[in-house]
């Protein structure tokens, strides 16, 4: 009988944290869509839009990973208080996707996280 084991990460390392405007963010998502089609999703939870990139996996960073460390190179993200599903950008009518991800507790603490470092971009 095979078992299943979960074992979630138990640190995320976060190499750079790129806060924007969630209007440049959603933009930058759309760089180089055709008009009218899907631009790259975002990530969202506790009032915050997010996308990230992982390390490339060397025998080093996959070391870290079967230990329970992810390395993460960049966060890029912006708060967005209000959960929507979709952000159409008007002149080119690009749909970004945003996937809800407030049921998954390692994204949800991320998200805390991101927001506790804002500087309130909001206002500029």
């Amino acid at each position: 009988m095979v078992r299943v084991v979960f074992q979630p990460w138990e640190e995320v390392v976060v190499h750079e944290s790129i806060e924007y405007s969630l209007e440049d963010l959603v933009k930058m998502r759309s760089l180089g869509v055709p008009a009218g089609d899907l631009g790259q999703r975002l990530l969202w939870a506790e009032g915050v839009a997010f996308s990230h990139s992982s390390m490339p996996p060397t025998d080093d960073v996959v070391k870290e990973q079967l230990q329970g460390k992810v390395h993460w190179s960049a966060v890029e993200w912006a708060l967005m208080p209000q959960y929507q599903n979709v952000i159409i950008i008007r002149e080119t009518n690009v749909r970004v996707p945003i996937i809800d991800v407030s049921s998954n507790s390692i994204l949800r603490t991320v998200a805390e996280w991101l927001r506790s470092q804002a500087r309130t971009l909001q206002n500029k």
